[in-house]
């Protein structure tokens, strides 16, 4: 199956997902929704637009995007986080590790009436789009996330800032490297003022180990933990050392979705404090 008919499937099962699952939307928002992603993404493939930041409206808010399938992105955000609605309180506080350019912000601000999102990114050209994108741009930082304060050699991937890491992937192709500022998740939360957080979702393409062991305080103040956890792929510690971790700080695994059949790079992993 060529790359092309592998996105089409990829993208119409989230269609379907979005138009059955996600509940709380007008019909018409998600008509909307759909019409732009497949026209920004035409528009992507025929070169229209080159690699000029663009927007677009979506349920009412501007979103800014510099990638044909940020919008798809975004739509997937709510295709696989809506359930955590009826397990939070309202207005809930979110920190978004690994945000990219602001889809789970967005999201959060959004359909889980977050009253505060704070939201961590490293690369720069995706963080100048968070802050835009952001409910509160003070509530961004720009670095990567390590249990060690200091620098770390960033990569930037080809197909997607969305795949992007300090621990590079030997089967992926980066565009670029360069250092960025790293530091621990407690330090930020010290420096933001954070108290106790509802939500803290962690996608960092193989770092998550790292970012967990950055974050004793927070996670002794957190109610649900929305981890990305490595499979078949390099990574700082894999789903099992991830598990343990959590189950030893009081969290037990609630939830458990794989991306893809065979043999996963990644699984998506839900755990509450017990």
């Amino acid at each position: 199956m060529s790359a092309t008919l592998r996105m089409l499937k990829w993208s119409l099962s989230l269609d379907r997902q979005f138009f059955f699952a996600v509940g709380g939307l007008p019909l018409s928002a998600k008509l909307s929704l759909l019409f732009h992603k497949y026209l920004r993404y035409l528009a992507g493939r025929l070169g229209v637009g080159g690699g000029r930041a663009k927007s677009l409206m979506v349920f009412g808010r501007r979103f800014c995007y510099n990638e044909p399938l940020a919008v798809a992105s975004l739509q997937r955000v709510y295709c696989a986080a809506h359930g955590l609605k009826d397990l939070l309180p309202e207005r809930p506080v979110v920190l978004d590790v690994g945000a990219n350019i602001g889809q789970f912000n967005f999201f959060s601000s959004h359909y889980l009436a977050a009253r505060r999102v704070i939201s961590i990114e490293p690369d720069p050209g995706s963080f100048e789009l968070l802050a835009v994108n952001a409910l509160r741009s003070s509530d961004c930082r720009r670095c990567a996330v390590s249990d060690q304060e200091g620098e770390v050699l960033f990569h930037v991937a080809c197909e997607s800032t969305q795949l992007s890491s300090y621990l590079p992937q030997p089967d992926a192709g980066y565009r670029d490297s360069y250092p960025v500022p790293a530091r621990t998740l407690d330090g930020i939360a010290e420096e933001l003022g954070v108290g106790e957080i509802d939500l803290l979702k962690i996608d960092t393409e193989g770092s998550e180990y790292d970012v967990l062991k950055s974050a004793e305080e927070v996670l002794s103040r957190t109610r649900l933990v929305l981890i990305e956890m490595s499979v078949f792929r390099e990574c700082s510690g894999n789903l099992f050392r991830i598990g343990s971790f959590l189950e030893e700080r009081g969290f037990r695994l609630v939830h458990l979705a794989a991306g893809e059949e065979g043999r996963p790079r990644d699984l998506d992993a839900l755990f509450q404090r017990a």
